[in-house]
Parts: C-alpha cells; structure tokens; sequence
C-alpha cells in the first residue's frame, strides 16, 4: 500500500488523483500544523523537510517531489495508461511538461504565496510576490500555447494534464486565467470528466 502525506488543496491532489485514477491501493494521511506552524514529529522523521506531499512506498522507502512521484506512479500502473512508457512516442514530451510544471509554476506558486521564504529582507517580500505573479501569467501563457486546440497536452488524459489543472486551482485569479487562456479551461473541465479525479477534488473540498 501506498501512505500519502497530504494537506487539503495542496500539491498532494494531484498525487492522490492519479493514485486514484490508477487504482492503486493508498491511504491519505491529512497533516495538521501545530500551532506554530510546524508539523509533528513523527512528520519530520518521515521527512525532514516536511514537504507535501510525502509518498511512502510499498516497500516503506520514502519518495518526495510531486513531479517525481507522478513519472514513479505512472510507470507502476503502466495499464492505466496515463503515461508514455520509456520508448513510446510521446515519451519525451512528457516528461518535459512535467517537469516544467514542477519547476516553472509550482515554484513560481510557492513564491507568490510564501514569499518570506525565498528572501532574507524583511522588506523583501512584496518584492518576491509581485515578482512571482508576473512570472506565473508568463509560465500559464507558455503552457497555453503548447496546449493549442487541444483538450490534453499528449492527445489524451495524462498526469501532465492532472498536475495543469491542479495548478490552475493556485492561480490568484482562476476565472481571470481561464478568460485569458480558454483552452486552459478546457483542459480543467476534460480532466474532471474522470470519475476518479473527480471524487479526489471533492475530498478536497476543491
């Protein structure tokens, strides 16, 4: 069995929908903060970081990144087909937008609603924030395009497309987004026609 270490509305949807979608055998652990902020103990020895997500194998090895897990988990349920497998055309595509999503918008999120992380001025961060969101509509626009006329990046429902519409519920606008890029729109409504995503945004209460 899988364990998941979640937070509602978090980077752990995407995870859990695909574990979902894939019909794996999971268990969502929802993590609650102290009032400090911090996560208990028993988190941190789990992963020291205390990231969400947090994915423990079968196997009780530890995987972090979401990106990561996703690529891990598509090519454990190759039969559910929500990956290219290594070979297959489309492969590399793939594992681009992926990635981009990982590394493009997802950082740029983290530094638009945390900013105080990612500077050591404490007059810094409105600085970081503004920044943040310019980069965001750039990296949306990017990813739009690529999109084109399609309703998938791939041609057909992916992880990539599960994490892009993850991500879409973090713009700081969503209808703004969607007016501005249709076709993102789209692709978030084609993603929640599968029943199993579906059931996972409910859960958390997106």
């Amino acid at each position: 069995m899988y364990t998941l270490y979640a937070r509602n509305q978090a980077g752990s949807v995407a995870v859990e929908a695909l574990l979902a979608a894939c019909g794996a055998d999971y268990k969502v652990v929802v993590l609650n903060r102290k009032p400090d902020g911090s996560f208990e103990d028993y988190f941190l020895a789990i992963n020291p970081k205390a990231e969400v997500p947090t994915l423990v194998l079968p196997d009780g090895s530890v995987m972090t990144e979401s990106a990561a897990m996703m690529i891990y988990i598509c090519e454990q349920y190759p039969q559910a087909g929500f990956a290219p497998l290594p070979g297959e055309p489309g492969r590399a595509q793939f594992l681009r937008w992926q990635v981009y999503l990982a590394a493009a918008l997802y950082g740029s999120d983290l530094r638009l609603f945390y900013p105080q992380r990612f500077t050591t001025d404490a007059n810094g961060a409105e600085g970081v924030k503004a920044k943040a969101a310019e980069m965001m509509a750039q990296e949306f626009a990017i990813y739009a395009d690529a999109l084109g006329d399609r309703s998938f990046m791939l041609g057909r429902l992916s992880a990539v497309d599960i994490y892009a519409a993850m991500l879409c519920t973090w713009a700081p606008d969503m209808g703004a987004l969607f007016a501005t890029h249709p076709n993102l729109k789209r692709m978030y409504d084609a993603v929640l026609q599968n029943e199993a995503v579906q059931k996972v945004w409910a859960r958390n209460e997106m």
